[in-house]
């Protein structure tokens, strides 16, 4: 009886042990711009690359299997991707949705004869650009631990504020190809400086008041791309803790 049951946790033992080694993991990220102190992965946006990359952990009689002794197979929305297949390829690109429709994609590891270790399937959603509002302390970087939002108190001659996108074509932004359009009030703001995401604001010297600002990023080289951010400017009013 003993033995028996000693083959038996055995046998189990293995199985599980076999089924455990035998997965392959779906890493995946957009090529989107993200600031260096986010913390995040760069989402996926419409019309926008977007990348995956197969991590197997795979064995066969006793020895573990690198990358490029395994086939992967991908499929993305049930449509067999022929080019980016084949052996040692377990990186898969491919263009978002112009439409923002979510991306099913899966993936078959197998070896070289056919015998087939592992699969994965991830659906992938888009996000939407953003910005983000930030005041430019001087001499220091941005409060980056505080977006600005609702009524921002400007108690200063000058306040400067960033607007911080995510989430945008990484090779536009990399080109300067986001332009923005900064509003006071509903009407337009000329350009102050070169890196039109800074903009700074000069106190009303009729004392206290509030007054709309927005601020749209359009991605001059993609038109869809585009996000806004309105706050409302409190002058003379004490600051508070959002």
């Amino acid at each position: 009886m003993k033995i028996f049951l000693t083959l038996i946790l055995s046998l189990i033992f293995t199985a599980n042990f076999a089924y455990a080694a035998n997965t392959v993991d779906l890493i995946w990220e957009g090529e989107t711009y993200t600031p260096t102190f986010y913390v995040g992965r760069p989402r996926p946006t419409a019309g926008n690359l977007a990348r995956v990359v197969a991590v197997p952990t795979v064995a066969q009689s006793g020895k573990s299997l690198a990358v490029s002794q395994l086939i992967f197979r991908w499929v993305k929305d049930f449509n067999p991707i022929q080019s980016a297949s084949g052996l040692g390829k377990n990186v898969l690109e491919y263009r978002a949705d112009p439409n923002g429709a979510p991306s099913a994609i899966s993936v078959e590891v197998s070896t070289e004869q056919g015998d087939k270790l592992a699969e994965a399937r991830v659906i992938i959603n888009l996000a939407k650009p953003k910005l983000v509002l930030y005041r430019v302390e001087p001499l220091t970087n941005p409060d980056r631990a505080r977006a600005l939002t609702s009524i921002t108190p400007i108690n200063s001659s000058e306040t400067t504020l960033l607007a911080q996108p995510f989430f945008f074509s990484r090779l536009d932004f990399a080109n300067r190809n986001l332009a923005f359009d900064w509003r006071v009030n509903s009407a337009s703001a000329p350009a102050q400086r070169e890196d039109a995401r800074f903009f700074t604001v000069a106190a009303a010297s009729q004392g206290e008041g509030q007054t709309p600002l927005t601020v749209t990023a359009r991605n001059t080289g993609l038109p869809p791309q585009t996000a806004s951010r309105t706050i409302t400017l409190g002058f003379g009013l004490r600051d508070f803790t959002f």
